[in-house]
C-alpha cells in the first residue's frame, strides 16, 4: 500500500526559531537575550543574541534548556521549528534542482 504524499511548496522560508523566541516568549515578557541566557545557564548572551538574529540554528543543548526555562514547551517544538525553517529554505533553494527529479511510482 503507498500513502500519499503532498510536499508543501514555499515562496519564502518559515520564520527562523529565533524569531519565534522573541517575539512569542521574550517580548511578552520582558526577557533580554542577556537575562534569558543567564536563566538557561549560558555563560554568555552570545549564542541567544544570534539565535534572535537568525545567525545560528537551535541545536539539540538550546532546545534542552528552552524547553526548562519555558515550560510550556518541549525540547521537540524548538527542536521541530529549526527544521521546518530549514527545510523551507532548503525547498526554496533547490527547487530547480528537485523538479528533475523523477520520482519512483
Amino acid at each position: 500500500m503507498s500513502i500519499p504524499r503532498k510536499t508543501i511548496q514555499f515562496k519564502k522560508p518559515l520564520p527562523h526559531p529565533g524569531e519565534t523566541l522573541a517575539e512569542d516568549y521574550l517580548e511578552p515578557l520582558g526577557l533580554s537575550p542577556g537575562a534569558l541566557a543567564k536563566q538557561m545557564g549560558l555563560k554568555g548572551r552570545q549564542r541567544i543574541e544570534r539565535l534572535v538574529r537568525g545567525q545560528q540554528s537551535i541545536t539539540a543543548d538550546t532546545a534542552l534548556r528552552l524547553a526548562r526555562v519555558f515550560t510550556n514547551t518541549s525540547p521537540e517544538f524548538w527542536m521541530n521549528l529549526q527544521a521546518a525553517h530549514d527545510l523551507s529554505a532548503a525547498q526554496i533553494a533547490a527547487r530547480a534542482e528537485l523538479a528533475k527529479i523523477d520520482a519512483l511510482t
